[in-house]
């Protein structure tokens, strides 16, 4: 279907035939904490939470998941159960230079059209995603491929082994990358180099 794959900041993780259910490995991984997918599981919640002032949930996220925040300031996928979802990320004192007020502008504009559920709703139906799935399990992603990554983005570090095993589990992967400094949005905070990559990939294959 597909005659090449660019992978941006999600490294591909192959299944098994062991796997168990995604929300389950996902309470395992939380323990006697809460994970932001498992969060997002219960309709409604997180939509009130982030709908009710959109701009900061904007802002808030494409901060917090870039380069850009300091250290103790970045998102965390792990917090207290007593904790809600938007208090895991942190306003900017002031903008990157990668993002502008037009851009948060238009960001708010549509989502506070279209609200948040349609895409909270990619993380409801993980399950059943997994269910409908099973021939896929032991897939390598064998198409000519290229990933690319921030190397401070918050998913490397959640799924550093997948991102290690991909010589293994993709087995035509041309190129590796993870940027210095950037974080999760890399399209956006590196636009000349993520480009630059794909036109590379693209032009050899």
């Amino acid at each position: 279907m597909f005659h090449a794959v660019a992978l941006l900041s999600v490294p591909y993780r192959r299944r098994s035939w062991e796997d168990i259910r995604p929300t389950e490995a996902m309470k395992r991984m939380a323990g006697d904490q809460e994970f932001y997918q498992l969060y997002f599981q219960e309709p409604g919640k997180a939509e009130a939470e982030m709908e009710a002032d959109v701009r900061t949930t904007m802002l808030k996220a494409l901060y917090s998941g870039s380069g850009d925040v300091p250290p103790e300031q970045r998102w965390r996928p792990f917090f207290r159960k007593s904790a809600k979802f938007q208090d895991t990320r942190s306003l900017p004192a002031t903008l990157p230079a990668w993002l502008t007020q037009q851009d948060i502008d238009v960001f708010t504009q549509e989502f506070e059209r279209t609200g948040f559920r349609g895409g909270l709703n990619w993380y409801r139906n993980i399950d059943r995603t997994w269910e409908l799935t099973p021939f896929l399990s032991g897939a390598k992603l064998c198409q000519p491929a290229l990933f690319v990554a921030g190397e401070v983005d918050a998913v490397i570090t959640m799924y550093r082994e997948a991102f290690d095993a991909m010589e293994e589990t993709v087995p035509n992967l041309r190129q590796k990358v993870l940027l210095p400094g950037a974080g999760h949005w890399i399209q956006q905070e590196r636009p000349f180099e993520v480009n630059q990559l794909l036109i590379e990939f693209l032009a050899g294959l």
